[in-house]
């Protein structure tokens, strides 16, 4: 890394983690962050990259001792599309809070969905999309992730 890329990886660490309500985590400069105000990072967590994308009215709260990798994506809002004689363009988004417990490990491009809760020491696999809550110490995999087996 040159010089001046080693400047732009610290301002934009800087602007970032200023930003979001850090209690003492850490994010990794590849991380791309929407509403940081509305989102909340815990204690010995790190965030490798990705997407924490909190919307106006939801946030995304994060817990102690987590590990995030890389092209995690976490997004509070869905489009809604119930309506078929109208655009789903024009029918507007649903927002609902991420919740994400203490020691949890969420693998590669994992996908965390709107309202979602991951429980104290889950783990998610690498490409899975979390479409329900997940239960404490549950290993989670797949699409949609399902429960394949239990942290002993």
């Amino acid at each position: 890394m040159n010089k001046l890329d080693s400047y732009r990886k610290k301002y934009y660490e800087n602007k970032i983690n200023k930003a979001v309500i850090n209690r003492g985590g850490r994010l990794n400069f590849e991380c791309r962050v929407a509403n940081p105000q509305n989102v909340s990072i815990g204690k010995g967590t790190y965030i490798n990259g990705g997407y924490i994308f909190a919307s106006p009215n939801a946030n995304i709260i994060i817990g102690e001792n987590c590990l995030i990798s890389y092209n995690v994506h976490m997004r509070t809002d869905t489009h809604i599309y119930i309506e078929k004689d109208k655009p789903i363009n024009i029918q507007g988004h649903i927002e609902k809070d991420i919740v994400i417990e203490d020691d949890v490990w969420i693998g590669y491009g994992a996908q965390i969905m709107q309202g979602i809760t991951l429980k104290k020491g889950s783990v998610v696999g690498a490409g899975a999309i979390v479409t329900k809550d997940t239960q404490p110490y549950g290993i989670y995999a797949g699409i949609p992730a399902k429960k394949i087996k239990e942290r002993e």
